[in-house]
């Protein structure tokens, strides 16, 4: 990096740092690295270097006087925004709701693991439920059985409860749970007496028609042959439908409005079909299942729901629904569309995801690199931070392309000041300390701001005043003869010599104001530690090195800080500690 370059990093990292302290009485390092890297793009390959200038501005800011920060910050012109208050955000009020009396709803579908645009679809109606001291439910929409699992179910069932309580801890939102799990499925019967009874008000006809020709009549506005026909014929079908006279694709019932209609899924639209499949619960007991705008709309009906929340791509079928409530004489409700959420440069509909899984390019549903809720907790990001983003974000109508980047912002606050810190020497090199004092050992905190957190201890054993340590491959590469080092916690050395596949200490008893902070780990305690990096939806990096002696006593799901490195989950543990990298 030349000297214009070091200067445009360094300016930019004063201006942001002390932005960062006037707003939160001390700057830290990772959102000024943010800012940096999302103004300077073209620098990113150079991050390394940049980190190092920026951990000196900050700690140079960090030292500094009120005074001294708002001079510098007028300098700079920079403008500080008020930090919010918990519980300052409003969210729109819900039209005809009372305090009490809302109750809400989700209704996946049980063909697959839930992914991060599903959080929002739990987050929204939850939320308000809570607002107004209502009622939220959970609902499987399983009636269409070809595409459904009971595997689908549990793992519906145990990431949005993980989500929900991590709602309460973060958003304070009580009970960080639904109120009641419904499933539409055992409400087939109550729905075949429905259509008979648009079959008997010549409401609805059984339609022999096959796909092809319905989209065709459809697109053109003309109606077919069976929708003259008497509702005994029909009911005649029907029941054929139902006993198996027909087969899957041979009728459907349809529902007569209007095929003039100007929006084309008003059209005479299906509301049930033949689908010959077993049903995770129900088995073979049914061959006949509603249409998404039939169950929908009655189910939300029957089970008290006054607001209805779902994506906006469904809103052509909004008046659908509601002429299917007003021919059945059914309780109607608020209709709410909120815009979709898509995962910038990641795919979210499972039409992507699965065949990278078929493939093999992807491990399984729960891979670190997919944002399907398993793979983010996999990953490290917490359901408080995936809550607290949504609701942040709050019910907009406007579709939402987010970063993963903003989603690492908000788990990177949550996990700042609880996580412990290890020492990590990626590609690690030989650090031979000669002259090194007999019984030396370091005394580490286990987080730099929470001295309740204790403090570590690291033997370093020493044979005739010499010491093997490790450290950073990149560490060395910044070193020359003659510098003299501080070994975190441990004690000062000057390089004596540096080797392709070693490096020569001298331990030195006196300390220097300009002494470089290196990490290290003792030769004969490393502990091997693999890091899994996910860089996009094809490809991870991993990364090799040792840990501690303290990273041996962690166990799977434990949230660590390498320090200078990241923030990271503990997947598995053999022979080595594998880690999946989370963010800095």
């Amino acid at each position: 990096m030349d000297g214009i370059e070091r200067n445009k990093i360094e300016e930019l990292a004063m201006k942001y740092a002390v932005q960062n302290a006037m707003k939160y009485g001390k700057a830290k390092i990772e959102p000024v690295m943010a800012k940096i890297m999302a103004e300077l793009p073209e620098y990113r390959s150079q991050a390394h270097e940049i980190k190092k200038i920026v951990e000196q501005i900050v700690e140079e800011v960090n030292r500094m006087e009120k005074a001294d920060l708002e001079d510098i910050s007028s300098k700079f012109g920079v403008t500080v925004e008020k930090k919010k208050q918990e519980g300052e955000r409003k969210w729109p009020e819900l039209k005809n709701a009372e305090i009490g009396s809302v109750v809400t709803r989700v209704a996946p579908e049980p063909n697959g693991y839930p992914t991060l645009g599903h959080a929002k679809g739990l987050l929204v109606p939850f939320i308000y439920a809570r607002i107004y001291k209502g009622k939220f439910l959970l609902r499987f929409e399983d009636t269409n059985p070809r595409v459904e699992k009971r595997e689908f179910y549990d793992a519906i069932r145990e990431e949005f409860k993980a989500l929900l309580e991590g709602a309460e801890r973060e958003l304070g939102l009580s009970p960080g749970k639904w109120d009641e799990e419904i499933i539409e499925s055992n409400y087939l019967p109550q729905m075949y007496s429905m259509a008979e009874r648009l079959i008997e008000q010549e409401d609805a006809y059984v339609c022999t028609c096959d796909a092809k020709k319905v989209r065709r009549l459809r697109a053109e506005g003309v109606e077919c042959e069976h929708r003259r026909n008497p509702k005994e014929r029909n009911m005649e079908l029907w029941k054929e439908m139902i006993n198996g006279g027909i087969p899957e694709g041979g009728a459907h019932l349809r529902l007569k409005t209007d095929m003039n209609h100007p929006n084309r899924t008003m059209r005479d639209p299906g509301i049930f079909r033949i689908v010959e499949a077993e049903h995770p619960i129900q088995g073979r007991k049914y061959r006949v299942y509603p249409t998404y705008d039939f169950s929908i709309s009655v189910m939300d009906s029957l089970t008290g729901v006054t607001h209805a929340f779902r994506s906006k791509e469904f809103e052509p079928h909004v008046e659908v629904q509601r002429t299917i409530l007003e021919k059945l004489n059914l309780r109607k409700y608020e209709m709410i569309q909120f815009g979709r959420v898509t995962v910038e440069g990641v795919p979210l509909s499972k039409r992507y995801i699965r065949p990278l899984i078929e493939s093999g390019i992807l491990q399984g549903w729960d891979d670190p690199r997919i944002p399907t809720l398993r793979g983010l907790f996999r990953r490290g990001i917490t359901p408080e931070a995936i809550s607290r983003f949504f609701y942040d974000l709050g019910p907009s109508k406007v579709d939402s392309t987010i970063s993963m980047d903003a989603i690492a912002a908000y788990n990177r606050k949550i996990l700042d000041s609880v996580v412990p810190r290890y020492m990590f020497v990626p590609d690690p090199v030989r650090a031979v300390v000669e002259n090194f004092p007999e019984g030396l050992k370091a005394t580490v905190q286990v987080h730099p701001s929470r001295h309740d957190m204790g403090y570590r201890e690291i033997k370093v054993p020493a044979k005739k005043g010499v010491a093997v340590l490790y450290i950073a491959g990149e560490d060395k590469k910044t070193l020359k003869e003659g510098d003299v080092i501080r070994l975190r916690g441990l004690s000062t050395a000057v390089v004596r010599s540096i080797m392709p596949d070693e490096i020569s200490l001298k331990h030195i008893s006196e300390k220097k104001e300009s002494e470089k902070v290196i990490q290290w780990v003792p030769a004969d305690q490393a502990v091997p530690v693999k890091v899994i990096k996910p860089l996009s939806s094809y490809s991870i990096s991993l990364v090799g090195g040792f840990g501690e002696p303290a990273m041996k006593e962690l166990r799977p799901g434990d949230m660590i800080h390498l320090i200078r490195y990241g923030f990271a989950r503990v997947d598995s543990l053999d022979r080595t500690v594998n880690l999946i990298f989370s963010h800095e």
